[in-house]
């Protein structure tokens, strides 16, 4: 298909306080194509969350989103209301959370919770979504799933937990899987299992898949495509083989050192960024990155970059002028 499946063009978001706006997201651009998978990378604070939960149309007040353009399968998601986007939701677009001991109820049956997104959307009841239900929980691997249905969450592992949260976004079929952080706190083996199964996902052409991580490792193993975020905006954008054989922006090159080998091959001590991530509402002038830059120069304190386009990637910094 021609068409992506979404498409977002000048997102932001922006919080309003006593104190002034702060943008939590900036002029933020990108397509997802069908049966893809798109990873956000970036270190905690630099707006991967937030940017998705302005896609589902759950950011929180103060909060207030606008874009240039933000289609989904045909739906412009600006012009609709919480009852538009509530049919969207979990239907068409759906969302694993990062931590499924809190985003699931734990004095309800797994099953049950599961279910009523069938009941919600598809309209089943009774033994009909309960047995829609058994067959998800099959689909992503849990064991004996006519017993677990009637577990608690508190019953269930840690990555039996996150299959069920997946096995819940999955239940109405959506063209859409956003997946923040699906592996926090998981151990390797569970970790790899769930990354498989969200490859699978996209591989099947089940749903398109948007990966919110800041693994590298993650990154490299699940990724078509990658944006690299840094203080609310984009600073590179490029298909997983040309980041990893070449990065471009001194951010990313930075996070790449700062990380454990992708393969397990031996390598130099692992070298830190040094200082920290500014705060929104004290970004530097010109360039957010400069003050952490080995490579700054006088026009990154001056002005901002835009993105440059490289061949495939997408860099947004002054040395590629």
């Amino acid at each position: 298909m021609t068409t992506p499946l979404l498409e977002v063009q000048g997102l932001d978001v922006v919080f309003d306080i006593e104190a002034g706006a702060i943008h939590a997201v900036r002029d933020v651009s990108f397509t997802l194509p069908h049966g893809r998978t798109l990873c956000i990378v970036g270190e905690s604070g630099c707006g991967k969350s937030m940017t998705a939960l302005a896609l589902l149309g759950l950011v929180p007040a103060p909060g207030r989103v606008t874009a240039r353009r933000l289609q989904f399968d045909g739906h412009d998601l600006t012009a609709l209301d919480e009852n538009g986007l509530r049919a969207l939701r979990g239907h068409h677009m759906a969302m694993v959370f990062q931590d499924p001991m809190t985003s699931l109820n734990p004095v309800f049956r797994v099953g049950d919770q599961v279910a009523e997104a069938l009941r919600l959307h598809l309209r089943l009841k009774g033994r009909a979504a309960r047995e829609a239900t058994i067959e998800l929980f099959r689909q992503v691997g849990i064991p004996s799933p006519e017993t677990r249905y009637d577990d608690y969450p508190h019953q269930l592992s840690g990555g039996m937990r996150q299959r069920v949260m997946i096995a819940m976004a999955l239940s109405c079929g959506p063209r859409l899987l956003i997946a923040d952080e699906p592996t926090t706190a998981l151990d390797v083996t569970i970790q790899g299992q769930i990354l498989g199964l969200l490859s699978d996902i996209a591989a099947t052409g089940r749903a398109s898949v948007l990966l919110i991580t800041h693994d590298l490792g993650v990154v490299a193993e699940t990724a078509d495509d990658v944006i690299v975020m840094y203080a609310g905006a984009i600073v590179e954008h490029a298909p997983v083989q040309e980041l990893f054989a070449s990065p471009l922006h001194p951010y990313t090159r930075g996070l790449m050192r700062s990380a454990p080998p992708v393969h397990g091959e031996r390598s130099p001590r692992l070298e830190a960024i040094r200082g920290n991530v500014p705060p929104l509402d004290d970004l530097p002038s010109g360039c957010a990155f400069r003050d952490r830059c080995e490579h700054a120069f006088e026009r990154c304190a001056t002005a901002a970059p835009p993105l440059f386009t490289l061949g495939k990637q997408m860099v947004r910094c002054w040395l590629h002028a």
